[in-house]
């Protein structure tokens, strides 16, 4: 069978199909009124079945150069698994003053368009660092980027969301012993925020996060795990970290979202800082994103090819940030600017998140974890 690619081809073949059945049907009940009531009616009937047979037999086995009835399905597996323009999300997004909201669109992938859909806010500019931006929910700040931004020139193109059918969602901790409380007891222990394994920390969020994905979605996740002790306050953490992010991209290179899980820390009145928030009578550890630009952190320069990633993953924040609130109100804190890429640049979109504080319980922070997912889950599935 030739490949068929085009939807209208389609249909003019089940058109042309429908008729030779239509004629055919046509032909069986001219012969039914034209047979007499004899004894040679029966043998004449049962001629005209083998004749009627044989026919349709003959037109499925030519239809669809020769493919017949079968080849309906294996077209639709054709178009689907060498559809080279797939059909994706595209994300354009509202600016007001009173915050960000996204519109949905489904297309084919190179389409163009704007990614401003409307646009009343008083300012979309970032003001060089120290500063601090608003609109609604949507919190930006700045303490190290000393240039300014503007949200018009960040999103002069939409957030493309590719289908998820075979690629993946990878999971990893620079951090990975970043630890919750287990108990209110907890957050007066100043001297311990860090616990290693999967109990009361973010690999434990991670797990949890994982999970969630794969259940609602069937998504492909992978989780790894990997604790990185050399340099735990320092860019070391990073570096070591990218080493595996090699290896890991070496073996996976459908990922197409990749999450760094982090947790903040914080002391206030002797007590380890954790707020919440509330809905529906579950408490939530508040959520708060990073954003690594495109400085070089070996050189100092900014080049388009440190991290050719940052504005879609600075799109990617602003959704989930809309989505998260809608949920939540108040589960956002903000989202942080940093001038180095923080291996955001391993993938078409990164998240460096923070869930919480060390003065968090854990539980706290898990319920936060899989709200996470279920949000990932809506975008990507």
């Amino acid at each position: 069978m030739s490949k068929i690619t085009e939807k209208k081809d389609f249909k003019i073949l089940i058109f042309l199909f429908s008729i030779e059945i239509i004629l055919l049907t046509i032909m069986m009940i001219v012969a039914h009124l034209s047979l007499k009531d004899n004894v040679k009616q029966t043998k004449s009937h049962s001629e005209f079945s083998d004749s009627l047979y044989a026919v349709s037999n003959n037109i499925l086995k030519n239809s669809f150069n020769g493919e017949g009835i079968s080849a309906l399905n294996k077209l639709d597996k054709n178009d689907s698994s060498e559809d080279t323009n797939p059909i994706c999300k595209f994300y354009t997004f509202n600016l007001s003053d009173n915050g960000i909201t996204s519109n949905l669109l489904r297309t084919v992938k190179n389409t163009q368009m704007n990614g401003i859909a409307a646009n009343t806010a008083t300012s979309t500019v970032i003001q060089p660092a120290v500063s601090d931006f608003g609109l609604g929910a949507f919190k930006i700040h700045n303490n190290y980027v000393n240039q300014r931004l503007d949200l018009e020139e960040i999103l002069s193109k939409p957030l493309v969301i590719e289908p998820m059918d075979k690629n993946s969602i990878l999971i990893y901790h620079v951090h990975a012993s970043e630890g919750y409380c287990h108990t209110e007891a907890d957050k007066y222990k100043l001297n311990s925020h860090t616990i290693e394994g999967e109990e009361d920390n973010v690999v434990a969020a991670g797990n949890v996060l994982q999970n969630t994905i794969m259940s609602k979605s069937g998504i492909k996740v992978i989780h790894d795990k990997t604790l990185f002790k050399e340099g735990l306050e320092s860019s070391v953490s990073y570096n070591n970290a990218a080493k595996k992010l090699d290896e890991i991209y070496a073996s996976n290179s459908n990922i197409k979202l990749q999450i760094d899980l982090h947790r903040n820390a914080a002391v206030s009145n002797n007590k380890k800082y954790g707020p919440t928030v509330e809905a529906n009578g579950i408490k939530y550890a508040q959520i708060s994103f990073v954003i690594g630009l495109d400085w070089s952190p070996i050189t100092g320069d900014r080049s388009d090819s440190t991290n050719p990633y940052w504005e879609d993953n600075f799109k990617l924040c602003m959704l989930i940030t809309e989505k998260l609130e809608e949920k939540v109100p108040g589960i956002c804190r903000r989202i942080e600017l940093r001038r180095n890429p923080y291996n955001q640049n391993y993938a078409e979109n990164s998240l460096l998140t923070e869930i919480g504080f060390a003065g968090n319980l854990y539980s706290e922070a898990e319920n936060t974890a899989k709200l996470l997912g279920e949000i990932i889950n809506d975008i990507y599935g």
